[in-house]
């Protein structure tokens, strides 16, 4: 090879990689279907339902000035009835699954960019897990040349490349129903009893066992919150303390009384960490907590979607509708006398039913 050649071929070498490697950044740019350089360049905006990665572009490049931000105990939440009965112009950015940690990324993230009005938040998993797919605090720091590793994956790289349409590329376009899981089939199929929780979710009641429950004893020395008070000093308090401007709206997800009958530490959990909270708020005059164990409506299983957690849709409206109304507020003035009425609640609820149905089901099992 001449010396003339040689060079050529150095210098294209060089110069190819870095042309290709400025074609898939100017691509990216372009797409971006997680809007996190630009809104969208859709006809009309697309969003997606992974809100770890998703919350981003929508706090930077659009015009909410509310928000719900909590796990999937808030994801069936409607944003346009909270505009109705608390006002404001809501947005739900609730991931699934997310920790108090996970949250306060994107809590801290919002307020660097908007001074919100409202906040509606939902007070459970108090916990530091990360469970997001990729390191998505690096969508929520100062820098912008590191957000681009959301997009170095098979997932978008695939579809950048091909610059694809697909929904799983470019999210879907309706905000409003994006997280809104009760309209998927097989959550409509688990509702409405403990019949179709055994047909249609076995699994899940394959980690309870009902034929081993102990007794109920409720006694606060047999639960330590040391951590999750912490989480909740560091992760949720600073918001609410810093932002005297933003109301923030706490809902306590009504687990089934079932759940609590089941786990009855869970309950003493709740109870000893809610207490905590008010205790840190009672002077606040922005944050309030919602509560609603104490109705009858956890009595009922078939309100809940196949596990002993998630309730229907139902549900999130009667939190909005407290909130616009003023009621099934909590405060250490009634927060002794409503914990006791749910633990009596808890105490005699009878779980006979449930089980002789997988009695039931075992010996149809065993015939067959």
């Amino acid at each position: 090879m001449s010396n003339k050649n040689a060079k050529k071929f150095i210098i294209a070498t060089i110069i190819t990689p870095i042309a290709l490697g400025a074609i898939l950044l100017s691509l990216i740019y372009i797409y971006d279907p997680l809007q996190i350089f630009h809104k969208s360049f859709f006809d009309k905006p697309r969003f997606f339902g992974e809100m770890r990665i998703g919350a981003k572009g929508i706090i930077e490049h659009y015009d909410y000035d509310s928000y719900i931000l909590g796990t999937s105990m808030l994801q069936n939440t409607s944003a346009k009835e909270a505009n109705q009965k608390i006002g404001g112009n809501f947005v739900n950015i609730s991931p699934a699954a997310s920790s108090i940690v996970e949250r306060a990324i994107i809590l801290n993230f919002l307020f660097k960019h908007k001074k919100p009005k409202n906040i509606i938040y939902s007070l459970d998993a108090f916990s530091d897990e990360m469970r997001g797919k990729i390191d998505f605090k690096l969508l929520y720091d100062d820098s912008k040349l590191n957000d681009l590793e959301a997009y170095l994956n098979d997932r978008f790289l695939i579809c950048i490349l091909t610059l694809s349409k697909n929904e799983k590329c470019v999210g879907k376009p309706d905000i409003e129903t994006l997280l809104q899981w009760y309209r998927e089939k097989k959550q409509q199929q688990r509702l409405g009893g403990f019949a179709n929780w055994i047909k249609y979710n076995p699994d899940g009641l394959k980690k309870i066992d009902l034929f081993n429950l102990k007794p109920v004893i409720f006694d606060d020395n047999l639960v330590d919150t040391i951590k999750q008070e912490q989480f909740i000093s560091q992760f949720t308090l600073p918001f609410i303390k810093n932002n005297p401007q933003t109301k923030f709206y706490l809902i306590l997800p009504p687990y089934s009384r079932f759940h609590f009958k089941v786990f009855p530490e869970a309950f003493m959990e709740r109870k000893k960490v809610v207490l905590y909270l008010l205790e840190q708020i009672k002077d606040l005059d922005n944050a309030t907590i919602y509560a609603f164990d104490d109705l009858d409506y956890p009595d009922n299983i078939a309100n809940y979607a196949g596990d002993t957690v998630h309730y229907a849709q139902d549900m999130n409206s009667l939190e909005l509708s407290a909130i616009k109304d003023k009621t099934h507020i909590l405060t250490l003035d009634n927060a002794q006398l409503y914990f006791d009425k749910v633990e009596q609640k808890i105490k005699s609820y009878d779980i006979k039913p449930f089980i002789k149905a997988l009695e039931n089901v075992e010996i149809e099992q065993i015939k067959q």
